[in-house]
């Protein structure tokens, strides 16, 4: 739009200088750059701290986790060893010789020995025992006809 002049009646058209954009609009987008840089380092910083935050919370729900397994396998522990012990001592209460003694009296029908029935035997070579080799049914000696017994008599327990 011309601007008017007051020297003369008429107008004189004269351009609008128009400012210089060049030196402006570098510095503003200078601005504009690092002012977007400091908020994604922002965002940046925010998000690191709440993935640090997350994974110290899940620390924390798995050391909570361990240690209610572990407390739960004390108590089962716990329980456990009383009941061995409560059945160790069931166990020597039925191991003591008068309830052996009178088990066998009542329950099987067993009596005392007599002097009387007491035998003692004294070897004459002492500690020793002699391997007797087990005979071989099959074996050679036998006639033919026990040799055909035998077999025919395996035959039949193959059969049932």
């Amino acid at each position: 739009m011309p601007l008017a002049s007051r020297s003369s009646t008429a107008y004189k058209l004269q351009p609008i200088p128009k400012p210089q954009k060049a030196a402006v609009s570098s510095n503003t987008k200078r601005t504009k750059k690092t002012k977007k840089n400091l908020k994604n380092k922002i965002v940046l910083l925010v998000v690191s701290v709440f993935i640090v935050q997350l994974f110290i919370c899940y620390r924390w729900v798995a050391l909570y986790d361990l240690h209610s397994k572990m407390e739960s396998q004390n108590m089962a522990l716990s329980e456990l060893q009383r009941e061995n012990e409560q059945k160790t001592v069931t166990i020597d209460s039925m191991i003591d010789c008068s309830k052996v003694e009178e088990y066998a009296i009542n329950q099987l029908g067993m009596q005392k020995i007599d002097s009387n029935q007491i035998v003692y035997i004294h070897p004459e070579h002492g500690d020793s025992m002699q391997k007797v080799a087990k005979t071989n049914p099959r074996s050679s000696k036998r006639s033919i006809f026990g040799t055909l017994s035998a077999s025919i008599g395996e035959l039949l327990e193959y059969l049932k």
